[in-house]
């Protein structure tokens, strides 16, 4: 190291040591500048070299103005300068705050004037670690950059971009974007299966399971955002998986994504099985249409339990009695399944799925579409119900003891546990979580009803042949229910690639730490996949079943169980933990693994 690069390294004294140390021996006196310096061998330029404390911008400030522009200036104004240098480097940080610091209390603990609750744990954290690197780089003297804050303490809001005129929490979402957010998130598939869930149930029954396990769902969900609340302000969590696994262990944390995965295979089945069928559907009435073998329905409803089907109305025999060709290659449950791998595989092998994230969209009109075409139907049918006559077509029981279908099938259906912190933490008024994600379930549970019991009311044939999926209820024939289908089909299309990413990102990240560990590991998860969804298409294409097996089991875990579970283990670490807690919680847990087991005697 050269002579001056050592000098430059050299400490001096400044105007505040030499406040705090004895006065200077000449009895000269003092000038604006009283500030000794080293004189380097090349010039008599300056260096100001500030001691540990000092702030950034006072030295900055110091090299900035020269001694000429310095002496221009007036003797009062040169001293309040130096009064606020001063200040700013001798106070406790609440002069000069490196950035916005919304607090109710002083860095040294004090409640400040009008304010009752202590500041934000998190922002504290930040405003001491900025202070504390500030220091360290002070301490040298030299702008030294080994020395700066590191990028992952300066606050993330840093690094988000902001448009003159538009506020910072204008990326939020408002309260009615995100009740309906959480409804089109929790519709889904189990929409079309609620009638027949209604019909296992009886209507009064079923009504009032609606009510109570709607009740129950939104009771644990509350509780979760209850818990997230409290301790997100000391912990980062990004997940109800990472909240089981900072107050149960590690073993929670595994529970939680083992049964999240389980419930998206569950909507993968469920998806394969459903655009097969739309499928099948859509290329025969293409095919009955070219061919001319198409028959005419007035009314395009019948009972698919029957082996010959009957129209609600007049029905015109069929123009081709015999098996083609056609009807050997094109089967519902045997070659279309098949088929269908030439249309989605390639879809699902992508990196990236956010292309289909474009069409989120047209999930809300999908259901819109389903809510709209059914009531239109229900009106055209009028009211079909007897409650007196058990021998009549039009009988409709009020309790029926196979109940625990509906129970199961809402389990799924009411299932947004795992993504309601994600949901709810993107709401502009935090304050309202509560009230918003109650309007939410109020919203799902009364559109669940209105389908479930305007169909099941106004269903012009015995009761019992309606079926899992409530548009296998209409003849191929039906112009209405082929657009439907059609529509479904191609929205289905779009969000089945979205599916599998979310199970590429579930089972492949906690192995190899990426999404994208290569493409052979991810064909051979695919392909596992898709063998599975291909086995239940042809084997078991019962919609309900796979619903209400899948939710129950879900649910038992990630609705009843984990939420209760991480809910007592908060309390307790605050003491307030009581006996009537344990035992009212105990009961929901009790209810969830009820109805897991009676989904095995039905």
């Amino acid at each position: 190291m050269s002579t001056n690069e050592r000098r430059l390294l050299l400490p001096r004294n400044t105007g505040r040591l030499n406040r705090q140390g004895p006065p200077p021996r000449s009895g000269g006196a003092r000038t604006s500048s009283s500030v000794p310096s080293i004189r380097g061998l090349a010039g008599d330029e300056v260096l100001g070299v500030s001691p540990g404390g000092q702030s950034w911008h006072r030295r900055i400030s110091e090299h900035a103005r020269s001694p000429e522009v310095a002496s221009t200036l007036p003797v009062g104004e040169i001293e309040k300068r130096k009064r606020n240098e001063e200040s700013e480097s001798e106070g406790d940080g609440q002069a000069r705050r490196p950035y916005h610091y919304q607090s109710q209390s002083s860095l040294s603990g004090q409640p400040m004037a009008g304010q009752l609750v202590g500041a934000d744990p998190v922002e504290v954290a930040h405003y001491r670690r900025y202070q504390y690197y500030t220091r360290l780089q002070n301490q040298t003297g030299v702008n030294l950059d080994v020395l700066n804050i590191p990028s992952h303490v300066v606050p993330v809001q840093f690094y988000q971009i902001h448009f003159l005129g538009v506020s910072p929490s204008a990326g939020k979402q408002s309260s009615i974007i995100t009740i309906f957010a959480i409804w089109n998130t929790m519709m889904g598939t189990s929409l079309l299966s609620m009638p027949w869930a209604l019909e296992q149930a009886g209507l009064a029954m079923g009504l009032a399971m609606m009510a109570l396990v709607a009740g129950l769902c939104l009771y644990t969900a509350y509780r979760i955002l209850q818990v997230y609340t409290i301790h997100s302000r000391t912990m980062k969590i990004s997940e109800f998986g990472d909240l089981c696994g900072l107050l149960l262990g590690r073993w929670a944390e595994y529970v939680a994504t083992l049964f999240s995965v389980l419930a998206i295979l569950g909507a993968a089945i469920v998806y394969w099985v459903l655009m097969s069928n739309f499928l099948y559907s859509t290329v025969s009435f293409v095919h009955d249409h070219v061919v001319g073998s198409n028959s005419t329905h007035q009314d395009g409803v019948y009972c698919p339990k029957n082996e010959t089907p009957q129209s609600f109305e007049i029905e015109s025999p069929a123009s081709n009695s015999t098996t083609s060709g056609f009807d050997t290659i094109w089967g519902q449950f045997t070659t279309v399944p098949l088929f269908l791998i030439l249309i989605v595989f390639p879809l699902i092998n992508l990196k990236s799925a956010t292309f289909f994230t474009r069409f989120n969209a047209l999930g809300t009109v999908s259901i819109l579409f389903i809510l709209t075409s059914v009531l239109f139907r229900c009106y055209e049918w009028g009211i079909n119900a007897d409650f007196s006559d058990p021998t009549s077509d039009e009988y409709i029981p009020l309790i029926k003891s196979s109940f625990p279908s509906l129970t199961g099938i809402l389990a799924l259906g009411l299932f947004i546990h795992n993504a309601i912190i994600t949901i709810m933490t993107n709401n502009k008024h935090q304050e309202n979580n509560g009230r918003d994600m109650s309007l939410a379930y109020l919203l799902v549970t009364g559109t669940y009803m209105v389908i479930g019991a305007a169909f099941y009311v106004s269903f012009p044939l015995p009761k019992s042949c309606i079926e899992d999926n409530l548009l296998n209820n209409f003849h191929k024939t039906d112009v209405l229910t082929v657009a439907a289908k059609i529509f479904l089909f191609f929205q289905m299309m779009t969000v089945f690639p979205l599916i599998m990413y979310l199970l590429r990102v579930s089972v492949l990240y906690p192995i190899f730490r990426t999404v994208w560990p290569g493409l052979p590991h991810i064909i051979l998860l695919n392909s596992s996949i898709i063998v599975v969804c291909v086995l239940f298409a042809m084997y078991m294409p019962n919609i309900g079943t796979i619903i209400r097996f899948s939710g129950a089991a879900c649910g038992l875990t990630i609705i009843f169980a984990l939420p209760v579970m991480v809910y007592l283990a908060s309390v307790k670490r605050t003491g307030d933990l009581t006996w009537n807690s344990i035992i009212l919680h105990s009961f929901i847990i009790m209810l969830g693994a009820l109805n897991f087991i009676a989904q095995f005697f039905i």
